[in-house]
C-alpha cells in the first residue's frame, strides 16, 4: 500500500509529461558502495537512451539524486548509468523527455542479495551449541532463521533473528538442545522481496556423557542420585524387576537425594533429560 501511494505521489508531481512504457529490460540495481558518500549506489540498465533519470526517496518525495543515461535521445536504443543514491529508504526512478513519450517510470529495484558469510557452530557440554555468522551488503529488512536437524535432511526452525540493517553485521544465537551424537545446523534468510537461500551446514559431534549416579550402591533407604547439568531439568523414576513404577520425581539440581521405602531387590532408575534424553542406572536395594 506504501509503495503504491508512492507510485501515485511520483505521477502526480511528474503529470505535466507523457510516460512510455519501460522497456523490458530496465532495471535499477542497488548495492553498498563505499566509494559514494552515502553509502550505495545505484546501476541503471537497460533505460531509454539520452534521458535524465531523476530518483526521488523520502516523505514527501523529494529528488535525492539524477544520472543522465548513456546513448543519444531520439535513437530508440537503450543505455545504462551508474549514481549514488541514499540507503535504507524505498527509492522511486523516473525518466522522461520534455514533450516526448520516450519516458519511463518504475519503483521496484534489484537489491544485491545479502552475504551471509565466516558460519560456524561450537559446542559445550554445559552450554549447548553456539551459533555464529556475520553477513554484509545487509540493505533491505531479512529475517535469518536458525534450522537444525538429527539427519541432515528434515530441518526444524529453532529461532528466528531480525537483520540489523547494516554494512556489516555478526549474529550468535545458543542452542541450549544438548543431545548426544551428530546434529547439523543452517541459517535460512529471509529477504524483503521473498528470495529465500542457504547458509552452509555445519555439523558437531556430540560426545557427551549423559551417565547417571546413584550411590551408595547397594542402596538403604535414603541413597543420592547424580543427574548431569545438561540433562536438567529432569524427571525420574524408580522402577522395579515387574516393570512397575514405584516412585518417581521431578527435580533441577545436580544432586538429589531420595528416600523412599523399597523392599530388598533389584531396580533401575529411569531419567528423562530436558530434551528427552533417556538415561538409567541399576541398584540393589539392600
Amino acid at each position: 500500500m506504501k509503495k503504491f501511494l508512492i507510485i501515485l505521489t511520483l505521477l502526480f508531481f511528474l503529470r505535466a509529461s507523457t510516460y512510455a512504457q519501460c522497456p523490458p529490460g530496465a532495471f535499477a540495481y542497488q548495492s553498498l558502495y563505499p566509494q559514494c558518500s552515502t553509502g550505495c549506489g545505484v546501476l541503471l540498465l537497460g533505460w531509454p537512451e539520452g534521458v535524465l533519470v531523476n530518483i526521488y526517496g523520502g516523505t514527501p518525495l523529494v529528488i535525492v539524486n539524477s544520472a543522465l543515461i548513456s546513448g543519444t535521445l531520439g535513437n530508440g536504443g537503450t543505455g545504462d548509468a551508474f549514481t549514488c543514491v541514499p540507503c535504507n529508504i524505498p527509492l522511486v526512478y523516473a525518466a522522461a523527455s520534455p514533450g516526448a513519450s520516450s519516458g519511463c517510470v518504475i519503483a521496484t529495484i534489484g537489491i544485491v542479495p545479502v552475504k551471509l558469510v565466516d558460519f560456524s557452530v561450537t559446542n559445550s557440554a554445559k552450554k549447548g551449541s553456539e551459533i555464529k555468522w556475520t553477513t554484509t551488503q545487509e540493505l533491505e529488512p531479512v529475517k535469518y532463521i536458525i534450522q537444525r536437524s538429527q539427519n541432515s535432511r528434515n530441518y526444524l526452525d529453532i529461532a528466528t533473528l531480525n537483520g540489523k540493517q547494516q554494512p556489516n553485521n555478526q549474529y550468535n544465537f545458543t542452542d541450549d538442545y544438548i543431545k548426544k551424537g551428530i546434529v547439523y545446523y543452517r541459517v535460512k534468510v529471509k529477504e524483503a522481496a521473498g528470495q529465500i537461500f542457504y547458509s552452509s551446514v555445519s555439523v558437531i559431534n556430540n560426545q557427551i556423557d549423559f551417565s547417571v549416579i546413584a550411590y551408595p550402591n547397594p542402596v538403604d533407604n535414603k541413597f543420592k542420585l547424580t543427574i548431569p547439568q545438561q540433562l536438567l531439568p529432569a524427571t525420574y523414576q524408580i522402577i522395579n524387576a515387574l516393570g512397575q513404577t514405584v516412585y518417581s520425581a521431578s527435580t533441577q539440581t545436580i544432586t538429589t537425594e531420595i528416600n523412599q521405602l523399597l523392599t530388598a531387590g533389584i531396580y533401575a532408575i529411569r531419567v528423562k533429560g530436558r530434551n528427552n534424553e533417556i538415561a538409567s542406572q541399576t541398584i540393589i536395594k539392600k
